[in-house]
């Protein structure tokens, strides 16, 4: 028979100890990352532009196993932080857009400070008013460039830095992408704003569950896709609650929008959990800016327009609207920059706003 001095220190080994728990949640966070990459860059070797060419390259496939795991794919990180080192970092970042958009990039920044200008947008910023940008993304860059447009408005009515008040709400697929060399979320687009990584259920950035066949990592996938995503709105409120007036850059869709069998532009329809956020933020006191951002290049000029203030939201499925709001702007801008690009194709290629009363 043992005696007590004959045992462990710390007595008998518990199978339901803290170490256990902790050992079981490592283990099932390490095999739900490693499926998620496999996923994620999968996806972003697949990525493709709808009106150009894509700009992007998926990272080094050796990126995924670094230790320690870069912030952009780090999948427990919800809410990243700006990281430039310094004014001129940032505007390093920002000359992409002069990179990307050449001779036709002056005009884009007019647009938004105009409209800051028409709006009282950067005082009211400072008050402490609270602001989301809803994209149409018809390109999957076109969030990056409202973000570096915005900010380049803002240099000219007198805020030097912006970062601190602005969060894109991004898929995380586009952590695991590069435009020339420089990773999408940590070397671009945190120079100049805040990162919130959302998971999208609909689209071409969804992670599709039927993709993975175990059956049990099937399950701890999909359980942690919505614990993460519950954090990411906790975080969201949390902006549009704050005092300190903010910024939050997103696109509804949470895809890069297709083209029918007519090749008609199809937005994808606000999924209900992007429906539900715009609700609860304009109940929070924000307001919503929709954006038809139709971004071209160094050869085609862009066509931008940012529609009228909303500040109400009958309900969530009433979100909806901004969607059809933005494809009615789309098509109205088109229509006019046709008139003066006839040579321009997609300038002459309709939009419209999926069907959605058949999903909800």
């Amino acid at each position: 028979m043992s005696t007590q001095s004959d045992l462990p220190l710390h007595g008998p080994h518990k199978p339901d100890s803290l170490l256990d728990k902790a050992a079981e949640q490592l283990t099932e966070l390490f095999g739900v990352e490693r499926q998620l990459d496999k996923l994620l860059y999968q996806s972003a070797q697949e990525v493709g532009g709808v009106e150009f060419a894509s700009i992007f390259n998926p990272i080094a496939a050796e990126r995924l196993s670094a230790k320690p795991r870069p912030d952009a794919i780090n999948h427990d990180q919800v809410f990243l932080g700006p990281n430039p080192l310094s004014s001129a970092e940032t505007e390093s970042a920002l000359g992409l857009l002069e990179v990307l958009h050449g001779p036709q990039a002056p005009a884009n920044v007019e647009v938004f400070s105009a409209f800051a200008a028409r709006e009282k947008f950067f005082e009211r910023l400072a008050d402490g008013q609270s602001f989301i940008f809803v994209g149409s993304h018809l390109e999957f860059q076109d969030v990056g460039f409202n973000l570096g447009y915005l900010t380049r408005a803002a240099h000219l009515h007198g805020f030097d830095r912006l970062d601190t008040r602005t969060t894109l709400m991004i898929g995380r697929l586009l952590g695991y992408l590069e435009v020339m060399g420089l990773n999408v979320i940590d070397d671009i687009l945190r120079k100049a704003s805040s990162v919130l990584k959302t998971f999208p259920v609909s689209g071409g950035e969804a992670v599709n569950e039927g993709d993975i066949t175990d059956e049990d990592l099937n399950r701890r996938v999909r359980n942690f896709r919505k614990k993460q995503n519950t954090r990411t709105r906790e975080e969201f409120l949390n902006l549009m609650r704050s005092d300190h007036g903010h910024i939050v850059i997103e696109a509804g869709s949470g895809s890069r929008d297709a083209r029918d069998e007519h090749g008609t532009i199809v937005m994808e329809p606000f999924a209900r959990g992007t429906r539900e956020d715009l609700f609860l933020a304009v109940q929070a006191g924000a307001s919503i800016y929709p954006v038809f951002g139709d971004y071209g290049n160094t050869e085609e000029p862009s066509v931008v327009e940012i529609g009228r203030e909303i500040t109400s939201l009958a309900s969530p499925q009433h979100a909806h609207s901004i969607g059809e709001v933005i494809a009615a702007m789309g098509n109205r801008a088109r229509g006019s920059a046709a008139q003066d690009h006839p040579d321009i194709a997609r300038f002459r290629t309709p939009i419209r706003y999926g069907n959605h009363e058949s999903r909800d």
